[in-house]
């Protein structure tokens, strides 16, 4: 059985480490692809909570390659990168609320 060889874990993060296991990206969210975001058409990407955060490698037109640009995405908002302008927006896929499951107050 598959749970005999996980480490511990519960929840959402258990569920995760089994797809994993079966050779399977549970959200498929792992490593979204597809054009680049612009204010018109953001790059989707997608979510299990309300909010996650993004590595932008960059990657417009005729632009060279940048470090990642690490930033928090959140539901309802459009977040452009500062160094590439490329637009992303979060899709909620799961059932949404905070990351670490505590109000967005708990933690700042």
């Amino acid at each position: 059985m598959v749970e005999d060889f996980m480490p511990i874990a519960t929840g959402h993060e258990k569920v995760e480490l089994v797809a994993q296991i079966l050779g399977r990206d549970l959200l498929e969210i792992n490593h979204p692809v597809g054009p680049f975001g612009t204010k018109e058409a953001p790059a989707i990407v997608k979510s299990y909570y309300d909010k996650r955060i993004v590595g932008c490698p960059g990657g417009g037109e005729g632009e060279d390659e940048q470090d990642v640009v690490w930033f928090w995405l959140d539901k309802g908002h459009a977040q452009v990168c500062p160094t590439c302008s490329q637009y992303f927006k979060l899709e909620v896929i799961g059932p949404g609320g905070p990351p670490n499951g505590h109000g967005d107050g708990d933690h700042h």
